[in-house]
């Protein structure tokens, strides 16, 4: 055990500065926007795996977090309602931006570059707001046009004043 290892344990709500975290996060929200748009059932059956598992590791560092927790539970009550033989099926087209990598590491890194430059670890903020920039122009290249307005409802990253200054900031530390 680590000096500080009790803090964690001290955690049961909020968000947190943790990369598994945040990962855990996204996968629980896009469980939850697959469900809201009602995309196929032998999709969201490939989704459930990831969020049950991810909390599984984010539970080990914060053991108290009752949001994971409830992240969990919900993923594992709809595991039950899913057929086993429903047929695999890919996402609809209204579901886009969701299953795109890019887009999943640019709104991670975008809210750890926020959660960092709060904390004014302007080292870490820096990092993850290059990223943020990396990641979301690959998504809008890779996804074309179409999708521009979506991902800019989405990712307000660019005008936002925290992350701004993490980049700036990090540069003349």
């Amino acid at each position: 055990m680590g000096l500080y290892d009790d803090e964690k344990e001290g955690v049961t709500s909020g968000d947190v500065l943790d990369v598994i975290y945040w990962q855990t996060k996204f996968a629980a929200l896009k469980f939850e926007q697959a469900l809201k748009t009602r995309q196929p059932e032998g999709a969201i059956r490939m989704l459930v795996p990831d969020v049950i598992n991810s909390c599984a590791s984010v539970l080990e560092t914060f053991p108290n977090h009752e949001d994971v927790k409830n992240w969990r539970l919900r993923a594992l009550e709809i595991e039950k309602k899913i057929d086993p033989n429903a047929p695999s099926a890919d996402f609809k087209s209204n579901f886009a931006q969701w299953r795109d990598y890019s887009y999943e590491a640019g709104w991670r890194s975008y809210h750890i570059a926020k959660m960092a430059a709060e904390d004014e670890d302007w080292a870490l903020a820096r990092t993850h707001a290059l990223e943020v920039d990396t990641q979301f122009k690959r998504t809008v290249d890779r996804m074309g046009h179409g999708h521009s307005a979506a991902l800019r409802h989405h990712v307000p990253f660019r005008r936002d004043p925290v992350v701004g200054a993490a980049r700036s900031r990090a540069r003349t530390s």
